[in-house]
């Protein structure tokens, strides 16, 4: 067996490999990686970006980015993979168990970007003002200033979608 050394190397290039999108020489070399460390949390979060994102695949995706969490507690990337799946296909339930779970475990929570999924969710309910609340959070904790646009965006497509009460509700607070 070959050093994690070799196989943390192996991975950045996989990483590389993605992002030129070469998926599938990507997607090998993780599995390669995972048949020799197969607690190589990263590997496993990549994969389910692959399964959920490429091939769509949301049970594999969902398999992989629970092993990435819990083989790679600290490591970010799969918590938001995996709120993104959930939402994607509907488990809304599940999704915001997943962010409450997130925001009192993990430490360096991207807020923006979950409460950004926090207003996703609440647009697709239909609650408008939790969704303009949730994307007016997302905003004030964000530095990115795409995503600050964005936000802006989402906060003036869910006004335009709200009722009169609505509005008179959302100017009161």
């Amino acid at each position: 067996m070959e050093s994690l050394s070799f196989y943390e190397n192996q991975f950045i290039k996989a990483d590389s490999l993605i992002s030129e999108g070469n998926i599938a020489d990507g997607k090998e070399m993780l599995e390669e990686i995972l048949s020799q460390y197969p607690d190589f949390g990263k590997a496993h979060n990549h994969l389910g970006w692959i399964y959920y994102n490429k091939l769509s695949n949301y049970d594999k995706g969902i398999y992989h980015y629970k092993l990435a969490m819990k083989f790679e507690p600290k490591y970010p990337a799969p918590y938001l993979n995996y709120t993104y799946l959930l939402i994607d296909i509907g488990r809304y339930a599940e999704a915001k168990e997943h962010i409450d779970f997130t925001f009192n475990n993990l430490e360096n929570v991207d807020y923006s970007s979950f409460n950004s999924e926090l207003g996703r969710m609440a647009e697709y309910e239909s609650d408008y003002i939790a969704a303009y609340n949730f994307y007016k959070l997302a905003k004030k904790n964000a530095l990115n200033p795409n995503f600050i646009d964005n936000m802006n965006a989402n906060m003036k497509r869910v006004k335009d979608k709200m009722s009169i009460f609505e509005k008179l509700k959302l100017k009161l607070n």
